[in-house]
């Protein structure tokens, strides 16, 4: 997403200048109404050199989208690493996201149809965005893998896939839909969990906490 030249070095504090302004400027005019001019202003950074960094709006827009999204998926992280039976883990984590995210305007905004609109604009923007969540899931999911909780069947870069989807379409439908926490546990508990975990392996491994998940 961002211009490379052979002759041109970047200078990450030039780049983080730029961001900063940028993340002010969509704060103050919005994410549509802010021009290059704005950020240039802010950035005290001449336009020409912004473009050096990123070739238009939108993919500046993208990288800032992209880096808080980032940050805000490291939220989860206490509870991948501190709870011990894998199912609750990624139930708990899951509904975290979701609940904070609800809050977090730059998240809202690649949710809502023009975020999507913008997206679309800046090719690999999926992917960047896709590589951010995995930045964070992918340790703890590759952990589940090779202790052997999944199903052989899982592909982790779909089950990434699904729950990008899944907090996407949440987050961005939230209020029409009106999910509450509950149900959303109760529907991940009876429709993910089951086809990505190997049951036997869980009970084998966590017979007082599986039994637990079971009954409730």
């Amino acid at each position: 997403m961002k211009t490379t030249t052979a002759s041109f070095r970047r200078d990450a504090r030039v780049e983080d200048k730029i961001i900063d302004a940028t993340i002010k400027c969509f704060e103050r005019y919005g994410i549509q109404k802010t021009s290059m001019d704005d950020i240039a202003k802010i950035a005290k950074i001449s336009r020409p050199t912004i473009y050096r960094y990123f070739p238009s709006r939108h993919h500046l827009a993208v990288e800032v989208l992209v880096r808080e999204i980032r940050d805000h998926v490291r939220v989860v992280i206490p509870i991948l690493r501190e709870e011990p039976y894998p199912p609750k883990a990624m139930i708990d984590a899951i509904v975290m996201a979701i609940s904070t995210a609800r809050d977090h305007p730059y998240t809202r905004i690649v949710t809502s149809d023009a975020g999507s609109e913008l997206l679309a604009r800046v090719p690999g923007s999926d992917q960047s965005l896709l590589d951010a969540m995995g930045e964070m899931w992918l340790t703890f999911l590759n952990r589940w893998r090779e202790a052997g909780y999944f199903r052989p069947s899982v592909r982790l870069d779909d089950l990434l896939l699904w729950i990008t989807f899944y907090m996407h379409t949440t987050v961005g439908k939230g209020d029409f839909l009106a999910i509450t926490e509950d149900r959303m546990r109760r529907m991940l508990g009876a429709l993910l969990i089951p086809s990505v975990f190997d049951f036997d392996r869980l009970a084998a491994e966590f017979p007082t906490q599986h039994a637990a998940f079971l009954s409730s």
